[in-house]
């Protein structure tokens, strides 16, 4: 839990560069298409996760998604710990890529 709380104050503490950017920061995890990953700072509430989208178009967020760290689940597809971490990860991977790329 420690190693995604961490991640998750990694990513808050990027997105005011990553607004700065010129373009959206954007990730083709899930399609042939290219999704924005324009977030909100994500917050924490007890063993839930919030992350909400700060675009309305082809977001890779839909609006708002809630996990939870203590859910355990077989394939990691409902809004569990595997779920976060990976969303975590595709999130941190997408903002460090457009930090660099600026």
């Amino acid at each position: 839990m420690k190693a995604i709380l961490n991640k998750i104050n990694e990513i808050n503490s990027l997105i005011g560069e990553v607004n700065q950017l010129n373009e959206y920061p954007t990730t083709y995890n899930g399609g042939t298409w290219p999704y924005y990953v324009v977030i909100k700072p994500i917050k924490v509430s007890n063993q839930f996760v919030t992350i909400e989208s700060d675009t309305d178009t082809y977001s890779f967020i839909d609006k708002k998604e809630r996990y939870n760290m203590n859910k355990i689940s077989v394939c990691g597809d409902e809004y569990c710990n595997k779920h976060l971490v990976y969303t975590l990860n595709i999130i941190l991977k997408t903002f460090k890529k457009a930090i660099k790329n600026k």
